[in-house]
This record gives structure tokens, C-alpha cells and sequence, in this order.
């Protein structure tokens, strides 16, 4: 499980330097280079909800049912949470930034989740 995380972890990170690219040369264009820490936020946020999940579906491995039930559980609210909050901070600072801040989680979700499935395939 361990080299299908760390290859997967390598293929995100490609993915996102390839998505940070972009998203600069976009904002770059239209003049909204602020708008970039909002992406980095959200960029934050993503890789954080990824770790935490790994990391306790890593740890429920060597539990019971139940346990590991609980321990699913306990983690999807946490991420929840911290997924509020920073939404919560964002919104506070202005709207394009909120938005900024979603493309950046969405981004790394998205790609996350294609990096998963294609590991999955292989």
C-alpha cells in the first residue's frame, strides 16, 4: 500500500505543478495575481483532507469492524470541519477569494481522485 500512496502522491504532485502553471499564467493574464494565495489555500486544504484520510484509513487497517467504522467516521468529520473553516476564512476575506480557494480544494480533489483511479486500473 505504501508504493501505491508514494507513486500516487508523485503523480498529484506532477499534476498540480502542472495546474499551478496554468492557473498563474491565467491570473497573469487577467491581472489578479492575489487571487494565486487563495489557490495556494485551497491547494493546502486538498492535500491536508487527502492526508488525514490516508492516514487513518492506513490506521484502520489493523483494527476490528466496528473500530475501523468508527475511525472513518471520526476522520470524514474532522475533514468536514476543516474543510468549514477554511471556506468560513475565506468567505471573510472576499468572494473571489472564497472562489479561489474552492478551485484550489477542487483542483487537488479532482486530481486526486484521478490519480486513484488510475492507480486503481493498473
Amino acid at each position: 500500500m505504501r508504493e501505491i500512496l508514494l507513486t500516487g502522491t508523485r503523480r498529484l504532485f506532477r499534476a498540480l505543478a502542472v495546474c499551478t502553471l496554468l492557473c498563474l499564467t491565467t491570473l497573469w493574464s487577467v491581472d489578479s495575481l492575489d487571487l494565486l494565495a487563495g489557490i495556494a489555500a485551497g491547494y493546502l486544504t486538498g492535500l491536508i483532507w487527502y492526508g488525514v484520510m490516508f492516514g487513518r484509513l492506513w490506521r484502520s487497517a489493523d483494527m476490528t469492524v466496528s473500530q475501523a467504522k468508527r475511525q472513518v467516521v471520526v476522520g470524514a468529520v474532522l475533514r468536514l470541519l476543516l474543510l468549514g473553516a477554511v471556506l468560513w476564512a475565506a468567505i471573510q476575506v472576499s468572494f473571489h477569494q472564497f472562489l479561489a480557494v474552492v478551485t484550489g480544494f477542487g483542483i487537488v480533489y479532482v486530481l486526486g481522485l484521478v490519480v486513484l483511479m488510475l492507480s486503481n486500473r493498473a
